[in-house]
């Protein structure tokens, strides 16, 4: 996704670039620091989505970004902002979210994961988000969780528990939605079980199926005999790789 990011507080700018560095499909095409360099740029750029402050010298901002819809209107609109003052007027314009600085990461990747769903879902693509924070919902909102630290996710009744070397943590979400949101190091080992194929210690076979091992765990994955030549032909992959 092609990103564009429009604000005149240079810290402002630096925090959100920072933070978007964990979003593996994201590209910042484009930094401006003014209202006019803001229009030429996403007449020239055409992004996917536009992070921006109306706040901005030269012109007024929200004029600004009516006039980038005038020459793009597909472009999806996150307004990050020192003030509610100009939330109404966004959420017109149909912002995809509008928040309130100082900027927080785990807010930032909620509005960030709506834009892209939806920018997939017109292109009719499957809104498969690869992050390097696994969002999560629960009872706070939405959390993120480090792919590297996640070890295995279970299927545990109707929520799914996330397995990582310090933690157990549970969701409501579904293990297909889960699945979704994660890289290529993740695979369906089993109906109940994702695991983290870079992860794996070692591998046992139990009775009709096979159980992963994990370093600084007592728990393991299981992993379906339909599935363990697959799985094991991927470690192999991920090993010539390194």
């Amino acid at each position: 996704m092609r990103v564009i990011l429009a604000d005149d507080d240079q810290q402002s700018l630096e925090t959100v670039r920072d933070f978007l560095k964990d979003i593996t499909n994201i590209e910042i095409v484009a930094q401006c620091q003014n209202s006019e360099e803001l229009v030429e740029t996403v007449i020239r750029q055409k992004p996917d989505i536009l992070l921006v402050d109306v706040q901005m010298s030269k012109k007024n901002g929200m004029d600004a970004v009516k006039e980038c819809l005038m020459f793009h209107p597909q472009v999806k609109l996150i307004f990050i902002c020192a003030q509610h003052d100009h939330a109404l007027e966004a959420f017109q314009m149909n912002a995809i979210d509008y928040i309130v600085k100082p900027v927080g990461k785990n807010r930032l990747y909620q509005a960030i994961e709506k834009a892209i769903t939806i920018i997939m879902y017109e292109r009719k693509e499957s809104p498969k988000i690869i992050i390097k924070h696994l969002p999560i919902k629960d009872l706070h909102g939405i959390s993120y969780i480090p792919q590297q630290d996640i070890l295995f996710i279970e299927k545990s009744g109707k929520k799914c528990l996330i397995y990582t070397e310090d933690n157990v943590i549970e969701t409501n979400e579904n293990i297909g939605t889960l699945l979704n949101k994660l890289d290529d190091s993740f695979f369906p080992a089993h109906r109940s079980y994702i695991i983290n194929l870079k992860k794996i210690k070692r591998i046992v076979p139990k009775n009709e199926t096979y159980l992963a091992y994990f370093d600084h765990i007592d728990q393991q994955a299981s992993i379906s005999k339909l599935k363990i030549n697959e799985v094991k032909d991927k470690i192999s992959q991920f090993m010539k790789s390194l």
